[in-house]
């Protein structure tokens, strides 16, 4: 099968014009002699680590997968993506051979594939945007391979419009409107699937918020239309089905029939590091051989405890903090950068953020990388997860002990078959959805002997359950002011009533 690359013509495009020229696809690495000398993907990296002792084991290691993709990987007719640097455009090409040395051409021209270009001048607007997104990796060479890229590469190349990705169980087209959806969900000629991600964007969000989620909650619910599994839970790239509130499964024969969940896997099970990351994360970083005295301004303009330490292209080196200053100078009055560069754990954006507490408290930091599993986007420190817990800690706390007070008056109150019916099959106990269905009759409401006005307590649950799913999603972001005083309103309320 066709795959697709993107070769880069250097950091400020100086290759560009000449591989379009030559009709070639270039990579520098000018110190490193003909790749047709290396045997193995071993036998490259540790020439590599000859030709460049003074890099780190992560560069080198980096730089040999990049250099054996191009080598070895990269198959005749596999597609070619080239960004022109100073025109902000791309070109793409088809590899017509193998791999060659140019000896005579210039050091950073000489490892060099064929290439026949079949489009030049693209505007970067001519990809959708996750394709754009792939193609802003810092790599030299990359394999470009998510959401079916090298179809829709070639599409591009041939003059057609991207045609975009769509999930495979999605049936609704990436390009509906909102009219649309409410048409395809009212004829129900077929399922109306498509991502969380998709029905986000068709109210132009690209994100859970407490808006985004009230938003498009409050107009499906207009619309009498539903998801199953909740659009709130589950994965921003899993499928869901938008379904006509009075067909949902189970509603016709009884309100305590709870909604069908399709699959576990779409339901968040852990807490991530993003969870305690600011919205916009950054990282500030000093460039490996610069001088110490370089780090030590920042930190004290900063007041920052600890730096990162880059290569020239921007991957992680080590970090440099005031203990691993002062412990240099311990062996060395006069300490350069290096001998104050010591290794920390890098984890990813999306890691169990509970596994890297002890690692966070032990070292007092980890840095962190994105989506591109490359970069660095934030650290974070013993203090953000004593910060980020002592904000989440109460409205938890508050729900947690609202939800233990129904349960156990609703088992006081209410037949074991009811409550059985209304928990999910996943779960061990009811969930705060579960209490909404369960008590939404007004005779079932009755049984719990409440003084309480059986419309405004359900509406109170409702908007706890909502908050709950809400924090569930791991964002990270502070309870808005209102969500947070309606969570106390409704554990005063449960508390009044439930002595």
């Amino acid at each position: 099968m066709k795959s697709a690359w993107q070769v880069r013509a250097g950091r400020q495009g100086e290759r560009d014009q000449e591989a379009l020229a030559e009709g070639l696809a270039i990579v520098g690495w000018g110190g490193v002699p003909a790749l047709g000398g290396f045997g193995s993907k071993d036998a490259l990296e540790a020439g590599l680590r000859e030709c460049y002792p003074q890099r780190s084991n992560y560069v080198v290691g980096n730089w040999a997968g990049q250099l054996w993709r191009f080598y070895r990987e990269m198959s005749e007719g596999d597609l070619v993506v080239m960004p022109l640097k100073n025109v902000r455009q791309f070109a793409i090409g088809e590899i017509t051979g193998s791999y060659h040395y140019r000896p005579d051409a210039a050091p950073d021209c000489r490892h060099a594939r064929p290439v026949r270009w079949l489009r030049t001048g693209i505007a970067p607007g001519e990809f959708e945007p996750d394709l754009r997104g792939s193609l802003g990796s810092l790599l030299t060479v990359c394999r470009l391979s998510r959401h079916e890229a090298a179809r829709r590469i070639g599409e591009v190349a041939a003059g057609r419009a991207d045609p975009g990705w769509q999930h495979a169980a999605a049936s609704l087209d990436p390009d509906a409107t909102q009219a649309d959806l409410w048409e395809a969900v009212e004829t129900g000629a077929a399922p109306v699937k498509l991502t969380v991600r998709d029905l986000l964007a068709l109210w132009s969000y690209r994100r859970r918020t407490a808006t985004s989620l009230v938003t498009v909650q409050s107009e499906l619910a207009e619309h009498g239309v539903t998801t199953k599994p909740p659009f709130t839970t589950a994965r921003m790239d899993a499928v869901v089905e938008l379904v006509p509130i009075a067909d949902e499964p189970g509603t016709a024969d009884s309100a305590a029939d709870p909604p069908e969940v399709d699959a576990l896997d779409d339901l968040p099970t852990k807490w991530t590091v993003r969870a305690v990351l600011p919205e916009k994360p950054a990282i500030e970083a000093v460039t490996a051989g610069k001088p110490l005295a370089t780090a030590v301004t920042l930190m004290l303009a900063k007041n920052y405890s600890q730096l990162a330490v880059v290569d020239e292209d921007g991957f992680y080196v080590g970090a440099v903090s005031w203990e691993s200053i002062g412990k240099a100078r311990l062996t060395n009055p006069e300490p350069t950068l290096r001998d104050a560069t010591t290794q920390v754990r890098v984890i990813d954006f999306d890691d169990e953020l509970f596994a890297q507490i002890d690692e966070i408290y032990r070292r007092g930091y980890v840095f962190v990388r994105g989506e591109d599993r490359r970069r660095l986007i934030g650290v974070v420190t013993a203090n953000d997860l004593a910060r980020q817990f002592g904000t989440l800690a109460r409205p938890f706390s508050l729900l947690e002990e609202a939800e233990l007070r129904i349960r156990r008056h609703t088992r006081r109150c209410l037949p074991e078959e009811v409550i059985e019916r209304a928990t999910p099959k996943w779960a061990s106990n009811p969930t705060f959805g579960s209490y909404v269905r369960m008590l939404e009759l007004p005779e079932r409401f009755e049984l719990l002997n409440w003084p309480l006005d059986h419309e405004t307590f359900l509406d109170l649950l409702t908007k706890a359950k909502n908050i709950r799913n809400e924090l569930m999603h791991f964002s990270g972001e502070e309870v808005p002011e209102q969500d947070l005083a309606a969570i106390e309103g409704f554990c005063a309320t449960i508390k009044a009533v439930d002595q």
